[in-house]
């Protein structure tokens, strides 16, 4: 297979409309009941923003555990983490703004169903969850990738780690308090995860564990032809090349 060149189109751009159009429908499900703090316009992007954030945050830990037992050291190298963690720190701003914005919304909207809901996540039963996620995915993520010396592979991977939980948090939250206190007050109650759930928990993420590791060892987990371009040379640099066509344009 031929190495690619500059101005082929990667036809893997295809699937990011797809990934949008996946996580807005789950959103627009959730903003189309009638639940507190469900019904807003905001769910769209907020959704879309929190799967490119938790998907980042997994990339680099994965990257992170085949650099270091299948010792591809050779082809992962620190700057490639430092890139990411420089996603990872805009993602995590931008999911910031988006936590603050739903919550000053509801605030100020003042619908007592959805002050409860706030109240029970801010103040109640359901803080101390809810403030764990903001440490793990706001705070300390920015204080870790903000600062250059502490942007290596180990800080990434320390960020990253909190990200995934605190995403699992974050949609906890968003379903089990809001579920708890709908509109009448009737229907309030509590929920509390059965051992059974757990378990299914656990093993399901055991599985992806497993399947992952399943596929690393099966399949190549650096293309080709990428290691055969890195292993080309380049006969003319980028700024002999456009001296030479300046030189051949100019009269």
């Amino acid at each position: 297979m031929a190495p690619p060149r500059v101005g082929d189109v990667d036809h893997g751009d295809r699937d990011h409309p797809v990934a949008v159009s996946v996580h807005t429908i789950v959103s627009f499900d959730f903003s189309m009941a009638p639940v507190p703090m469900w019904h807003s316009t905001m769910f769209g992007p907020y959704f879309v923003a929190g799967a490119i954030f938790s998907g980042i945050a997994g990339l680099i830990i994965a990257m992170a555990a085949l650099r270091k037992f299948l010792h591809i050291e050779e082809y992962l190298h620190p700057v490639h983490f430092q890139n990411l963690g420089k996603l990872l720190l805009l993602m995590s701003l931008l999911w910031g703004y988006f936590v603050f914005a739903e919550r000053l919304t509801v605030w100020y909207g003042n619908e007592s169903a959805e002050i409860a809901v706030l109240r029970a996540t801010q103040k109640g039963s359901f803080a101390p969850l809810y403030w764990t996620m903001v440490v793990v995915n706001f705070v300390i993520p920015v204080t870790i990738l903000s600062i250059k010396k502490l942007r290596t592979i180990a800080g990434c991977v320390i960020a990253s780690c909190g990200v995934l939980v605190g995403m699992w948090l974050e949609r906890f939250l968003i379903v089990v308090p809001s579920l708890g206190h709908k509109y009448l007050p009737y229907s309030w109650g509590t929920y509390r995860p059965r051992p059974v759930e757990i378990m299914i928990t656990i093993s399901t993420f055991a599985a992806m564990t497993l399947l992952y590791v399943l596929f690393s060892k099966f399949v190549p987990i650096i293309s080709i032809w990428e290691m055969k371009v890195g292993e080309q040379q380049p006969t003319e640099t980028v700024h002999e090349r456009s001296e030479r066509v300046l030189g051949e344009v100019r009269p």
